[in-house]
């Protein structure tokens, strides 16, 4: 897709994170909010490789949300694709769906359902492990973090790991949108200081200074493709909360759904 499709599928991936949990009348819209251009444009810029058709064809890409929280993200880009209905969309959180609060295996997409946060570069690295040198396989691996997962053991020895085996079929994408559940990250925006940490691990690290900027993210993910030996961590800055004011980069939204009243504010917006 050329870039003034994808800022339209991201306003559209808006439209379905909003308008779903709001109807769930739960989840976690802002989190999911501030990672829709770099997974709109993983998903629909040409990088990430799948047979919707064939979901077990061994050479499809993996998608991880090690951030499964941003569930209603995850879900609305299988709708954007037109694998998953809007009509299923809207049953995000009711008894019976598949569309849980986190990603879990009732949803055919899921790769692994998401647990405690930072279990999911280790999962990752164990994907990616298999496709380098078990199945030898030619697939990708990408991860989605948060920030806050930062700040788990298990990210880092995963890190280690996967500068160990030279997975460079394993891109982690941070998304730092500096808002934790209750406060502020303890690195905040300091981008530059998970670059030095992440890169002192052995990865190949890629600095996206506007993780809404299509372009830019298009730029790091031709980048990430194309490095050898090496893992890659695009590390992206972003607004939690992005693309509705009242919710941008404020605190005391994590995990709440907008009410009707607030929907419709939101809508005109986009």
């Amino acid at each position: 897709m050329e870039t003034k499709d994808l800022k339209q599928l991201a306003k559209l991936v808006r439209f379905y994170i909003l308008t779903s949990t709001t109807k769930a009348g739960s989840g976690h819209p802002t989190s999911s909010l501030s990672a829709v251009e770099l997974t709109v444009t993983l998903f629909f810029g040409g990088f990430f490789h799948f047979d919707f058709k064939n979901i077990d064809k061994p050479t499809n890409d993996r998608l991880i949300f090690s951030k499964g929280h941003a569930s209603p993200l995850f879900y609305s880009l299988y709708v954007a694709a037109g694998v998953v209905s809007e009509e299923e969309l809207l049953t995000l959180r009711q008894f019976g769906s598949p569309l849980e609060g986190h990603p879990s295996m009732e949803f055919p997409f899921t790769e692994v359902p998401t647990g405690s946060l930072g279990q999911g570069l280790s999962v990752g690295v164990g994907m990616a492990l298999n496709g380098k040198y078990l199945d030898k396989v030619n697939y990708k691996t990408y991860v989605l973090l948060g920030d806050s997962e930062m700040a788990e053991g298990s990210v880092w020895e995963a890190m280690q790991l996967a500068s160990f085996y030279k997975l460079n079929n394993l891109i982690g994408i941070l998304d730092v949108n500096r808002l934790g559940q209750s406060r502020e990250t303890m690195l905040g925006y300091d981008v530059v200081t998970y670059k030095k940490r992440i890169s002192s691990f052995g990865w190949e690290t890629i600095v996206v200074k506007n993780g809404h900027s299509i372009n830019e993210i298009t730029r790091a993910f031709k980048k990430a493709i194309k490095t050898k030996d090496k893992p890659v961590m695009i590390i992206a800055k972003t607004i939690k909360g992005k693309g509705v004011s009242f919710l941008e980069n404020k605190e005391g939204w994590h995990g709440k759904a907008l009410s009707a009243e607030d929907l419709e504010k939101a809508l005109k917006e986009l």
